[in-house]
């Protein structure tokens, strides 16, 4: 990833005026902003659906009602000022909480990340809620009558409302469908697939997501307007062409994903998830991969990690997590000292962030004064885990004493150690080539499983395209030309060029059914929630004093885009400033600072600041947030 070291401009003024609108029917017109803003008038009054961040809406009269269909961020950031003037809020029934209690949601949220539902997509503030809606309610209005239906999936809560008017029937579907055969996201998605964790299940509500658009296609709408996206005027062929881009996309993941053996159940597992979630359909699935030996020079120690053992008896260990408390490393490695099987711990190195693989690195350092060896891309996330927002974050910050270059080589001992940039599972993850007497083993993390690719958790930030994500892993299994593989939960096993280009085959035919299904000029938009990030994501601020982040903006698209930040701060805090403007080169990054100043007195322990961020001239709402923290007056 390059980081743009791109000129930041001044943020130019934003318009005060009612927002353009177009008329779908007669009475209801819809703005265009970060989310679709639809504004009904009747009998000289107004009701809002979906308010986004649009301040100004067009029409006259008092606005009696706002209606939202799910509670992301995107949909209703800009609710609190209409309630302020008078209008009442509606709301899925399910999802009331994050709503009415958004601070309670704050309060309870930590660095170590875990879980995806709900997401932290959601409003920064509490805000009153006047109705909870569920499956069969009905809000009448002016003489229309809003129907109710619960459809989850997009959120667990989402609902759709239903409205005929002169002869058309409305669905407002929120973020189930962007456009006949799209939707606007992947990342939303993610929950549990049948018994496995939540990180394991990428596109695990999309059945839900089917069943939810059927239920709204049984109302009989001759118009779907989605959150996103264009108004449809065929729902049937819309939604039919949907599901086909989702089912083609799911077919090809599932043929090489590597979580059938999760928790070492093996196949059986793979077989009872796919039945219950699949039922009939069968797929032509990648083998596993035969297991292998460990050459004398690498030992198995515990869970994630394995030692390289040079002739003088120091290991090079690579990993060091904990998983609940179990497998003491440091234990077993004094143990294996004891019984002469190695004679010091010379080194660590992480395979990449996740504290399964890392959370005992500083006591093991303490212990056996080893030094620590990190790739140059997992350094920052390694040093500082509380800045960034993102699941299975290391609990113990970890300081590298070498920081490695992609391709870069040591003797080590006789052992030749080549450590690369490895972003399969994660963009933040290395992979080490090491080679003795003409044998070569390639440690992958997380990376691959005993069978398939580990690529299920867009959060992780797994990325699609040519040299990028597991498009770039499996270009260097095959240029290395490994005798083993080393994976850290399965430990070694064999893999053959034939296995690895059908794999390939398959990663680059993905990228093509996610630039089908998502609407974005590259699909990575629409898979890494991350695209837009706070940094740091967390810190502890002093009253009345500044405080300062970056905006953190990766450009997935093959072109330039010009992409505009804005700090949003709650209401008692002074204005800020530092928003701007930076035009980013094609798959770099770039950065936009950011200041905001807390005031003397804050009116809660901690602040949740909002990153408005529009791409080439297009409103994508708070994309971001950053959590601030203020310590206790006694304690400082």
């Amino acid at each position: 990833m390059l980081l743009a070291l791109c000129c930041v401009r001044p943020a130019p003024a934003q318009p005060d005026g009612p927002a353009a609108a177009e008329t779908i029917l007669p009475g209801v017109s819809i703005v265009r902003g970060a989310v679709n803003t639809v504004v009904f008038e009747r009998n000289g009054r107004r009701l809002v659906v979906a308010p986004g961040d649009v301040t100004a809406l067009p029409g006259r009269g008092p606005i009696d009602w706002v209606l939202v269909t799910h509670h992301h961020r995107d949909e209703a950031s800009g609710v609190a000022p209409l309630l302020a003037n008078g209008a009442k809020l509606v709301v899925p029934a399910a999802e009331t909480h994050l709503f009415s209690q958004a601070d309670a949601f704050w309060r309870a949220q930590e660095h170590y990340l875990v879980g995806f539902r709900p997401s932290r997509f959601t409003l920064r503030e509490s805000v009153p809620v006047t109705r909870s809606v569920k499956d069969g309610d009905v809000l009448e209005w002016e003489g229309l009558k809003f129907t109710v239906i619960d459809t989850p999936g997009h959120t667990d809560g989402s609902v759709t409302y239903v409205v005929a008017l002169g002869g058309a029937r409305i669905a407002f579907t929120g973020d189930l469908i962007y456009a006949p055969g799209r939707m606007w996201e992947l990342y939303s998605l993610q929950e549990r697939l049948g018994g496995l964790q939540p990180h394991l299940g990428f596109g695990a509500t999309g059945e839900q997501v089917k069943a939810s658009l059927k239920r709204v296609l049984a109302s009989r709408p001759t118009h779907l307007v989605p959150s996103h996206g264009p108004v449809m005027t065929d729902p049937v062929s819309a939604v039919e062409q949907m599901n086909r881009n989702f089912d083609r996309l799911m077919d090809n993941y599932l043929t090489t994903v590597g979580w059938p053996d999760f928790g070492r159940t093996g196949r059986n597992a793979y077989d009872a998830i796919w039945a219950r979630l699949y039922h009939g359909k069968k797929l032509p699935r990648l083998p596993p991969l035969p297991p292998a030996s460990y050459p004398p020079w690498i030992r198995n120690v515990t869970l994630t990690s394995q030692a390289i053992v040079a002739d003088n008896g120091a290991a090079f260990l690579s990993d060091c997590g904990l998983i609940n408390g179990q497998a003491d490393v440091i234990a077993r490695l004094r143990e294996m000292i004891g019984a002469g099987e190695i004679r010091r711990v010379e080194a660590i190195w992480p395979t990449h962030y996740h504290a399964d693989h890392t959370d005992m690195i500083t006591r093991a350092r303490q212990s056996f004064r080893s030094e620590v060896y990190v790739q140059r891309e997992m350094a920052d996330i390694m040093e500082f885990p509380y800045a960034y927002g993102m699941p299975y974050m290391p609990s113990v910050p970890v300081r590298a004493d070498h920081i490695m270059a992609d391709r870069q080589t040591i003797d080590w001992h006789g052992i030749k150690l080549t450590f690369y940039h490895f972003p399969g599972q994660t963009l933040y993850h290395g992979g080490l080539l090491a080679e003795k007497a003409g044998f070569k083993a390639f440690f992958t993390g997380d990376s691959w499983a005993n069978w398939g690719i580990e690529d299920y958790c867009p959060y992780f930030r797994c990325f699609l395209g040519e040299d990028r994500g597991y498009d770039k892993c499996l270009k260097i299994l095959l240029e290395c030309k490994p005798d083993i593989l080393v994976q850290a939960h399965r430990g070694p096993m064999a893999v053959t060029e034939d296995y690895l280009r059908r794999t390939l085959a398959k990663f680059q035919e993905r990228e093509g059914l996610c630039r089908a299904l998502l609407p974005h000029d590259d699909p990575n938009f629409g898979l890494d929630p991350y695209w837009a990030r706070a940094f740091p994501y967390r810190q502890v601020a002093l009253r009345d004093a500044p405080v300062d982040l970056e905006v953190r903006i990766t450009n997935h698209a093959l072109k330039p885009k010009t992409f505009h930040a804005e700090l949003r701060v709650p209401e008692n805090w002074s204005r800020p400033t530092g928003a701007g403007v930076v035009t980013i080169p094609a798959r770099s990054e770039g950065v936009i600072r950011l200041r905001g100043a807390t005031p003397m007195n804050p009116a809660k322990s901690r602040a949740v600041l909002g990153i408005a961020i529009t791409s080439d001239g297009q409103a994508m709402g708070e994309m971001a947030e950053a959590i601030v923290d203020f310590p206790s007056p006694t304690r400082l």
